[in-house]
């Protein structure tokens, strides 16, 4: 887990300015870690596991894959399918 730390006085904003105890800052801090902290390779393999169990095929995943990653704010150039595959499943 990579939690995201701040200094308190900024942390002492976030807690005056909306109604989240500390206990919930931490965990949404965690979370938001833990979200940019993750590698195009670990969500890959993430949203694969997702999806299947979702029941999608995996044309249908590749292709989904393909187009998230192109939303997300990985620091990666656009993948091909091929590329979606190999990273799955070596």
């Amino acid at each position: 887990m990579a939690k995201i730390n701040l200094d308190d006085q900024f942390r002492n904003h976030l807690l005056s300015s909306y109604p989240v105890s500390a206990d919930l800052l931490d965990h949404l801090l965690e979370d938001l870690g833990d979200y940019f902290s993750l590698k195009v390779h670990d969500f890959i393999g993430m949203r694969h596991r997702e999806l299947q169990k979702e029941g999608f095929s995996n044309s249908e995943i590749y292709s989904l894959i393909q187009d998230e990653v192109k939303h997300r704010r990985f620091a990666s150039s656009e993948l091909s399918i091929r590329q979606i595959r190999r990273i799955i499943y070596g």
